[in-house]
């Protein structure tokens, strides 16, 4: 492995991690996490999608969104309701208490994107998003093959 791949690889680790502290810091007052949060955005955009969907959109397993599920409804951020098709599963949506923190939460990410592409010109930014595209585009072919199946990471 060359010395800039390695560096990549370490880069992006690294604010991946950093992106977790904050978030995580600023989220706390809501009582959600980076692992908790996008729950909410999907419930709001597909209300009524199964915990099994959710899943997948999310490319979490299912143990996963069962335990994040479960907090987010003790929360009263999201409500289950029986599926009358398929009484195995339930139908999940986001409560109005769960929909008042998007604003808020869409909020927190901007702040943090912000700090992050401060002192960055535009040009520069949509460089950077372009080649992180891309790289992630060959990192998904490259789990597709390995994996044998494909997973979202959206």
């Amino acid at each position: 492995m060359d010395e800039s791949t390695s560096t990549l690889i370490k880069l992006t680790s690294n604010i991946y991690r950093c992106t977790q502290c904050y978030l995580d810091k600023e989220l706390c007052k809501f009582k959600l996490t980076t692992g908790t949060y996008p729950y909410l955005f999907v419930l709001n955009r597909c209300p009524g999608i199964s915990q099994n969907d959710i899943s997948k959109e999310l490319s979490v397993d299912k143990a996963m969104s069962a335990r994040t599920v479960k907090k987010l409804i003790e929360l009263e951020y999201v409500k289950k309701e029986e599926n009358e098709e398929d009484i195995r599963a339930y139908k999940l949506y986001i409560t109005d208490k769960g929909r008042s923190l998007l604003p808020e939460i869409r909020k927190i990410v901007q702040e943090w994107i912000n700090i992050l592409i401060k002192g960055n010109n535009e040009e520069e930014v949509k460089t950077s998003i372009k080649f992180l595209e891309d790289v992630l585009r060959k990192a998904k072919e490259c789990k597709v093959a390995s994996c044998g199946r494909r997973n979202k990471f959206e």
